[in-house]
């Protein structure tokens, strides 16, 4: 099994979200119209989807930093909620999409913003310090080495 280094790991989970940040602008701008006619603001909503996921797939090709993948996996979150809202209650306004589950662009929604939350929220992991590691050389106080005292102060060295 090849050694991968942290640069290598980066690039390639940049790239994968780059290319599913650019597939999920596309799909909505495919959608577009469909959405205006149903309800503006749900256009407004598409075009505002559309010029995020570009934005993020921009600054993604020049830095990778915890804030840009913590946007980078809650845009296609936020949009996977608002997707399953409007098929299940529907939003204010906009309820002919209720139970409307079978159209094939939304699946490729689905699938493509699965995966840009799946690999901003791996990176988000990796980068995070696991809970319960100790900084090297520094022992949790319950083990640290506490010299035995007398009465007097003066350590016994037991």
């Amino acid at each position: 099994m090849p050694v991968t280094t942290p640069a290598i790991d980066d690039a390639i989970s940049r790239t994968v979200a780059v290319i599913g940040l650019a597939g999920i602008a596309l799909i909505h701008v495919l959608q577009l119209p469909g959405a205006f006619s149903d309800t503006f603001y749900l256009g407004l909503l598409f075009i505002g989807a559309i010029v995020a996921a570009v934005a993020l797939a921009a600054a993604l090709t020049l830095a990778s930093d915890g804030g840009l993948w913590t946007a980078t996996a809650a845009l296609p979150a936020l949009i996977l909620l608002g997707y399953v809202l409007s098929r299940t209650t529907g939003l204010p306004d906009a309820t002919s999409d209720v139970g409307e589950w079978e159209e094939p662009l939304g699946h490729a929604s689905m699938v493509v913003e699965g995966l840009v939350v799946c690999v901003g929220g791996g990176v988000l992991a990796r980068r995070r310090p696991a809970a319960g590691l100790v900084t090297a050389g520094v022992a949790p106080a319950r083990e640290r080495y506490v010299p035995a005292t007398t009465p007097t102060g003066i350590g016994t060295g037991r």
